[in-house]
């Protein structure tokens, strides 16, 4: 109890003096930006790192982020990281981006910024709590930060990654094109597509807003090599990939993982049938719990588990 109201006071004294309001903790970035973070504090040494997918939406509202994922690991401190301008304030929208998305979103955010929010916040979180065990756990788009971070940071001591496609984002585009479109329509589409991301990849910087995002979204995603970032990890590593997933490619994401436990002897890959890019089966029932199960028994073989001081 005692030790408790210890953590209590000082969590108090914490995010007084780094501004907790509605919005969460801030840190600042280079640019002076804020950071906004969010921290459920358990008191354990084990530190449960979420990050979200390609969505323009507040981290704050999603309900299969901080009440299911979140559960992954009993007692662990969950964080989870607002994109650049997004704060709660943002309202949700479920279906897709939020019709509050704001102008800086378009500008700044990448993954390659998320990943540098996220190094930047598990640097000062770690010397504030001396975590012993850091899971990074990233759905999509979130897998490829995850991957991102754990090639920079010893700290990390598991990575999950979940339906996060094959070794480049344009492959898996082509891929979801290839499924929703018919063979001639697709072959056009194909062409227009791999000359806008030669624009992309050549340019400096552009006037673009294409899918719900901006240049440096398009120039981090294009020029990300995940089977490079994966195979750089010295952590455990978890790929899930669903069977059904029209967003990114199944198939791909079997031949990396292959490829990547042919040369690492801590990865393990597990295709799940039945459910798609959302762990939604094709009645529309949401799967999530069976995925977080899925991770709750690798974490424990792994023994990667959370303690209480």
């Amino acid at each position: 109890m005692y030790r408790k109201i210890v953590i209590g006071i000082y969590l108090i004294l914490l995010v007084s003096q780094y501004g907790y309001a509605e919005e969460g903790v801030s840190l600042k970035r280079p640019d002076g930006s804020a950071i906004t973070f969010y921290l459920d504090k358990k008191g354990g040494r084990h530190l449960l790192v979420l990050m979200q997918g390609s969505d323009c939406n507040s981290v704050a509202h999603s309900k299969v982020i901080n009440d299911r994922f979140a559960t992954a690991l009993d007692d662990a401190d969950v964080l989870t990281v607002e994109k650049y301008g997004l704060t709660r304030s943002v309202s949700w929208n479920g279906l897709g981006d939020s019709s509050e998305c704001p102008a800086s979103y378009y500008e700044h955010d990448s993954p390659q910024q998320r990943a540098d929010d996220y190094l930047r916040v598990m640097s000062w979180l770690d010397d504030q709590f001396h975590y012993d065990h850091i899971t990074l756990l990233g759905g999509s788009e979130g897998a490829l930060v995850a991957a991102m971070v754990a090639s920079r940071s010893d700290a990390v001591s598991a990575v999950i990654s979940l339906n996060g496609g094959g070794r480049f984002f344009v492959d898996d585009v082509l891929h979801s094109m290839e499924i929703e479109l018919p063979p001639a329509a697709f072959e056009e589409a194909k062409q227009g597509f791999l000359a806008f991301a030669a624009s992309v990849e050549a340019a400096e910087n552009m006037d673009l807003a294409m899918s719900g995002h901006g240049f440096r979204w398009w120039k981090s995603m294009l020029a990300a090599d995940q089977t490079e970032l994966l195979l750089s990890i010295r952590a455990p590593l978890l790929i899930i990939q669903s069977e059904l997933d029209k967003s990114v490619s199944p198939k791909l994401a079997y031949d990396q993982a292959r490829m990547l436990m042919q040369n690492r002897n801590n990865v393990e890959f597990l295709t799940v049938k039945g459910v798609d890019h959302k762990f939604h089966d094709p009645s529309g029932k949401d799967r999530t719990s069976a995925i977080v199960s899925s991770v709750k028994e690798w974490l424990g073989n792994n023994q990667i588990t959370s303690e209480i001081r």
